[in-house]
């Protein structure tokens, strides 16, 4: 078993994180976000007091930043299983794993990516080209194992 991070330690930074989509292991993110949400607001009783909550929808959004030479190998893939509409395709899974020496490793798990948007931008003196991905884990985010 891991031993459990120390107070004044080595935490978790980029080095230590490591993604992987179903069906795209040559791609490499430069940069990942996702987060998710259950809406859920006050009941009101007698002398407007709270009484209790009422749950609604949950949300989440899942965001990515890739090189185009690894947008370019995202399509390429997407083409090779017979996709001709870039939004039709559906990440099977994405999985970001937290990990250093001697740490316990954390693994959240994000089901059926949809992406929704794409943009690119070049610049005068940029030194990499960079390609932003948002969309929606339609199967949600797993942290560690436990479901929103």
């Amino acid at each position: 078993m891991a031993n459990k991070q120390l107070i004044n330690g080595k935490v978790y930074d980029w080095s230590s994180v490591t993604i992987t989509a179903s069906g795209m292991e040559n791609m490499e993110p430069m940069e990942i976000s996702y987060d998710d949400e259950q809406e859920s607001e006050p009941i009101y009783g007698r002398g407007g007091k709270i009484r209790g909550y009422g749950t609604g929808n949950q949300k989440n959004s899942v965001k990515l930043s890739l090189l185009r030479e690894d947008f370019n190998e995202m399509c390429r893939v997407i083409q090779s299983k017979g996709y001709k509409n870039f939004y039709k395709y559906v990440i099977p899974k994405i999985v970001v794993n937290y990990a250093d020496e001697g740490a316990a490793t954390c693994t959240d798990v994000l089901t059926n990516i949809v992406l929704s948007k794409r943009s690119f931008k070049a610049a005068q003196g940029d030194k990499s080209m960079k390609v932003d991905l948002d969309g929606i884990a339609m199967g949600g985010i797993k942290i560690n194992g436990l479901d929103a």
